[in-house]
């Protein structure tokens, strides 16, 4: 690492990012050839030890070092970085303490493949676009839409949370407000948590927009993701829409950014750069004074609470358009079913309810957010268990394929008739997964059309499109899945939601489960009675008397933010506090443990020689709940912190030890953490 002087007469140097995990930026002499064109932003090839890298200029200063090593090449004849995106990407790598040069390498896409053929991106090609229909507006939302254009005009940050029941019409403010935006030549930015589970969404925007849309996902190759990233560079394109790689659409006059089901915790990245894109949407916003609105019929509880801290303001669409009223929830205690097993899948009601559903020639969708045949086989003999012996976690049972996967590494064995310890045949499954609610609900209803959506169902991109296209079609009748049915799908004809069993949230070891399991309710209820006919959802559960059912049940999100904000406060779980969650993992337990402990006592140590830090709470350390992962043993440690200030001063006190954070095994910060596994 080399130190800036201010020693005036020394030779200009340029200050670059390589892509490497290193917190630190790097000197390097610029040749004559690049003297007079380098600018900010330019991607350069440069010496790094005995390899070279493709890194980022960041800033020019002086040094009075000698014998710096010598930019090689730029490959680019423009800069790939605006000055704005540079200081909103170094926003962004100090507020997660990552590497700069990986999270600029994460903004672009790769240049380094082959020219795709012209296909359109995924879905996109599957689905006739909608026909650009003029909708009335309601008195709410012409009201809302009537703010957020002021907003726009006075060209200053403004943060919104838009909070709409389910079927309430944000979609329609969306699309409004980004018509504005760019009828004042401004460009606009739309997130969505998955964009292959919202076909109906990009098919709305691609009808009002039609020629102005770039799409950015993961389902893209790298060859259309760079065209579409050259689309928006290039002023080819106005919106972005996308998941939270669309956070980086290379836009120099944004307007609008919207965040749509802002709760939803995909916006974070768990590996690597470990980023929320709602939070830095709402930095960027703030850097390019730019509208922002999170958009959510369950918003996250901080959004909530930053709502009565007034640091975002509320908008409310409280009834669904065309006054179709909210489903009638209907919750069953499960201990009080009578009879075989099979009750704790379909209770009576649930039953009746299918059987009357399919009388009327109607849709119904099934939710269980667990996917597979069950969740663990097991010995009634010695009590065996078929675990993964590369992670600490059961293997599920998967009976049209005769195995047992792991969700994890995906280590996969034969399922066995005898137990592998006591050779007993007493070997069964037990638990519940999407497979087995499918194979029962065939057994029911032989004649019904029947599809299940789950992660290994629609492995193949093509078959989630065909799901979802034959849904909405009515093609299919009955539609079981995890919660990717939650997500936010229009289907009219859906005047049933069953839920299987609301408990299996709930016993997750984290604090954010009875919010996650409400929002999931909530937002699943919300795919029925989206038309004509009227909704109905039949919630089944253990444990009927939790508060977060029983305000999913009569679809009060206030009531159960205000108890959710208690039990927070009560323990000082965000947002009452800020957390920074770190993390090893090693292949031999002892080195794993030994260097989360000599992170704890260099913590305890800086804790104690700085007064101001006596506010600060160090938990741990500890195995992590997921204690063994792709034969990795995990452990972590967790700060909690009255404050962003006082969390990040500790920080950067920290980070003065990058040596041994790096040094394998590594140390993994993640700062605001949303899993704690």
């Amino acid at each position: 690492m080399t130190i800036p002087s201010k020693t005036e007469g020394l030779p200009k140097v340029a200050e670059v990012a390589v892509p490497l995990p290193l917190l630190h930026t790097f000197h390097y002499e610029i040749p004559l050839a690049l003297k007079d064109r380098l600018q900010e932003g330019f991607r350069v090839l440069v010496p790094f030890k005995n390899r070279k890298f493709l890194g980022t200029v960041v800033g020019f200063s002086t040094s009075p070092y000698k014998n710096l090593k010598t930019i090689l090449d730029s490959p680019d004849p423009t800069p790939l970085f605006s000055h704005q995106m540079l200081e909103f990407l170094k926003r962004m790598a100090s507020h997660y303490a990552a590497p700069l040069g990986e999270v600029l390498k994460m903004a672009l896409p790769n240049f380094e493949v082959q020219k795709s053929k012209k296909v359109k991106p995924y879905l996109l090609e599957s689905l006739s676009p909608e026909e650009k229909e003029t909708i009335l507006l309601t008195p709410s939302q012409k009201e809302i839409l009537e703010e957020l254009k002021k907003a726009l005009t006075e060209k200053c940050f403004s943060p919104f949370l838009l909070h709409g029941v389910t079927g309430s019409g944000k979609t329609e403010i969306y699309l409004r407000i980004i018509q504005e935006a760019l009828t004042q030549k401004k460009e606009a930015l739309v997130l969505v948590p998955e964009i292959s589970l919202t076909p109906q969404l990009l098919s709305r925007f691609e009808s009002y927009f039609p020629g102005k849309i770039a799409v950015l996902h993961s389902r893209l190759t790298s060859a259309q993701r760079r065209e579409e990233w050259l689309k928006i560079k290039n002023k080819k394109a106005s919106i972005a829409l996308g998941a939270r790689s669309a956070l980086f659409a290379p836009f120099e006059n944004i307007g609008v950014i919207v965040i749509d089901e802002e709760h939803d915790s995909s916006f974070k990245q768990e590996e690597k750069v470990r980023y929320n894109a709602k939070d830095m949407a709402l930095i960027r916003g703030q850097l390019e004074k730019a509208v922002v609105i999170l958009g959510s019929a369950t918003p996250a509880l901080e959004s909530y609470f930053n709502v009565q801290q007034k640091k975002i303001k509320l908008l409310r669409l409280p009834e669904r358009i065309s006054s179709y009223p909210l489903p009638l929830v209907e919750i069953v205690d499960l201990k009080k079913t009578q009879g075989s097993p099979t009750q704790v899948i379909f209770s009576d009601p649930l039953l009746k309810a299918l059987e009357e559903t399919l009388l009327h020639k109607n849709q119904a969708i099934l939710l269980l957010n667990r996917r597979g045949y069950a969740a663990v086989q097991l010995c009634q003999e010695c009590g065996y268990s078929a675990k993964c012996p590369h992670c600490s976690v059961s293997l599920t049972v998967y009976t049209k394929q005769q195995k047992l996967i792991c969700h994890y590494c995906f280590h996969t064995l034969l399922i066995s008739s005898r137990c592998p310890d006591c050779k007993s045949s007493s070997f069964t499954s037990l638990g519940l997964g999407t497979e087995k609610v499918e194979e029962e609900l065939r057994r029911f209803y032989p004649e019904a059309r029947i599809a299940r959506m789950d992660r290994s169902s629609t492995q193949k991109k093509e078959t989630l499109g065909k799901i979802l296209s034959d849904f909405s079609k009515q093609k299919t009748d009955i539609l079981i899945g995890t919660q990717m049915v939650a997500k936010g799908h229009d289907f009219p004809n859906v005047t049933l939601v069953g839920v299987i069993l609301a408990d299996i949230g709930l016993h997750v070891p984290d604090f954010r489960a009875p919010e996650r399991t409400f929002q999931l309710l909530t937002q699943v209820a919300g795919r029925a009675g989206r038309g004509e006919k009227g909704g109905r959802v039949i919630i089944q559960t253990f444990n009927p008397s939790h508060y977060s059912l029983q305000f999913a049940k009569t679809h009060d999100t206030l009531g159960f933010y205000e108890t959710e904000l208690k039990e927070r406060q009560e323990l000082q779980y965000p947002p009452f506090s800020k957390l920074i969650h770190f993390k090893t993992s090693h292949s031999l337990e002892k080195k794993g443990y030994a260097k989360i402990q000599e992170l704890s006592r260099l913590c305890q140590s800086i804790l104690k020689s700085t007064p101001e830090f006596a506010a600060l709470e160090l938990l741990g350390p500890a195995p992590a709940p997921l204690s063994k992962l792709k034969d990795k043993y995990r452990f972590h440690l967790l700060l909690k912190s009255p404050s962003y200030k006082l969390a990040r001063a500790f920080l950067n006190q920290l980070l003065k030890q990058d040596r041994f954070l790096s040094k394998q095994p590594s140390i993994q910060i993640d700062v605001d953490p949303l899993n704690l596994l």
